[in-house]
C-alpha cells in the first residue's frame, strides 16, 4: 500500500513538473516579461519603500523607481552605441590584420586539401552572392525585432511598475497559499521577499563591480575600446559560466587581431583568469552567497532547462528564480529538502 502511495505521488510530482514547465515553453511571449517584471520590481522594491517612508505616495514612488531604471538603461545603450560607433572606425585596422590571417589560411587550405586559391575565391564569392539575397529578409528581420523590442521593454516596465504597486496585496496572496505549510506564514514572506531583494540587488552589484574592474584592466592593459568589451563583460557575466567565458574571449580575440605580439592577448587571458577567481570566490560570496548558495550542478542543470525553454533569455531568469525558489524551500519546513538539494553546505555528514 506505502509502494503505491509513494509511486502515485511520484507520478503526480512528474506530471506536476511537465505541466509547469510545459505551460512555461507555450506561454513563453507572456511569461518572459512577466519574469523580467518581477525580477525589476523586486530590485526596486527596497527603493520604492524608502521612499514611501520619506511620505511620498505609492504611485509617485513606484513611478520614480522605474522612471529611474528607464533613464538608466537608455543611457546604457547610449554607451553601448557610442562604443560600437568607435569600433566601427576601427575596422580598416580589422580588415587588413584580416587579410593576412586570410591569406593564410588560403595557403594552408592550398597545401593540406590542394584546392586552388582560384576555387576558393569562386567558392567565397558565390557564399556571398548567397547571402546578399537574403539581404533584404536579414535586414526586415531585424527591424521587426528592434520594434518588438521596444514593444517588449515597454510591457516589461508596465508590469514592473504594477508588481510595485500591488507587491503588498501579491505578499498577502503569497502568505494565505502557505499558510497551510507553515504557522508564521506572514512572517515567512516578509523574509522571502526581503532576502529575494537583496539577491537580486547582489547580482546587479557585482556585474557594476565587474564592469569597473575589467574596463579598468582593459584600458591598463592598452587594450582599444576597453569600456565596451568591460561592459559587455559584465552584463554577460549575469549568465554563469557561460557568459564569463564569452566574455573574455571577445577581448582575447580583439588584442589578437589588432595586436602585433601574442603577449598582449594572453595578459588578456590571464587578467580575465584572475578577475574570474575574484568573482566567484570573493565577490559572488560575499554579496550574494550570503543570502543564496546555489551548488554548480544545480545552476548548469537550470542554464541548461533555461536554454531549452526560453533560450538565452531562459539561461539569464532561470538562475535568479532558482535562487528566489530555494529561499522559499529554505523558509518553508516541509520543503526544507529541496533548498538543501539546490544548496552548497549540510552534505559533509553524506560524503
Amino acid at each position: 500500500m506505502n509502494r503505491r502511495f509513494s509511486l502515485r505521488q511520484f507520478n503526480q510530482v512528474l506530471l506536476a513538473l511537465l505541466l509547469f514547465f510545459g505551460i512555461l515553453y507555450l506561454a513563453r511571449d507572456f511569461m518572459v516579461p512577466v519574469a523580467i517584471g518581477g525580477l525589476f520590481a523586486m530590485l526596486l522594491s527596497p527603493a520604492c519603500r524608502k521612499l514611501e517612508k520619506w511620505g511620498i505616495p505609492r504611485m509617485v514612488a513606484a513611478i520614480v523607481c522605474v522612471l529611474a531604471v528607464v533613464v538608466l538603461l537608455v543611457l546604457l545603450i547610449i554607451v553601448l552605441i557610442d562604443q560600437l560607433t568607435a569600433l566601427a572606425y576601427d575596422l580598416p585596422r580589422l580588415d587588413y590584420k584580416l587579410t593576412e590571417l586570410l591569406d593564410e589560411a588560403h595557403r594552408y587550405v592550398k597545401e593540406t586539401f590542394d584546392v586552388s586559391r582560384k576555387k576558393q575565391n569562386e567558392y567565397i564569392q558565390q557564399s556571398f552572392r548567397s547571402s546578399l539575397q537574403y539581404a533584404g529578409v536579414y535586414l526586415r528581420s531585424l527591424f521587426l525585432f528592434a520594434s518588438s523590442l521596444v514593444v517588449s521593454f515597454i510591457i516589461v516596465m508596465s508590469y514592473t511598475l504594477l508588481f510595485l504597486l500591488y507587491r503588498g496585496r501579491l505578499k498577502a496572496f503569497i502568505a494565505r497559499l502557505t499558510a497551510n505549510y507553515d504557522a508564521n506564514a506572514r512572517e515567512i514572506v516578509s523574509k522571502i521577499t526581503t532576502v529575494a531583494s537583496s539577491y537580486i540587488s547582489g547580482v546587479f552589484l557585482v556585474v557594476l563591480i565587474l564592469t569597473a574592474i575589467n574596463t579598468a584592466g582593459l584600458m591598463v592593459i592598452g587594450i582599444d575600446h576597453a569600456l565596451l568589451f568591460g561592459l559587455v563583460a559584465g552584463l554577460l557575466n549575469i549568465i554563469p559560466y557561460l557568459g564569463s567565458l564569452v566574455g573574455s574571449l571577445i577581448p582575447v580575440l580583439f588584442a589578437l587581431l589588432t595586436k602585433d605580439s601574442l603577449w598582449t592577448p594572453l595578459v588578456v587571458a590571464i587578467f580575465f583568469l584572475v578577475v574570474q577567481q575574484i568573482e566567484s570566490y570573493i565577490l559572488t560570496p560575499n554579496i550574494t552567497g550570503a543570502k543564496v548558495k546555489l551548488n554548480p550542478m544545480a545552476t548548469l542543470m537550470v542554464l541548461l532547462l533555461g536554454s531549452a525553454i526560453w533560450g538565452i533569455v531562459g539561461m539569464i531568469l532561470f538562475v535568479p528564480y532558482l535562487g528566489i525558489a530555494k529561499v522559499i524551500f529554505d523558509n518553508i519546513n516541509r520543503l526544507r529538502p529541496f533548498g538543501f538539494v539546490l544548496g552548497k553546505d549540510g552534505d559533509e555528514e553524506y560524503s
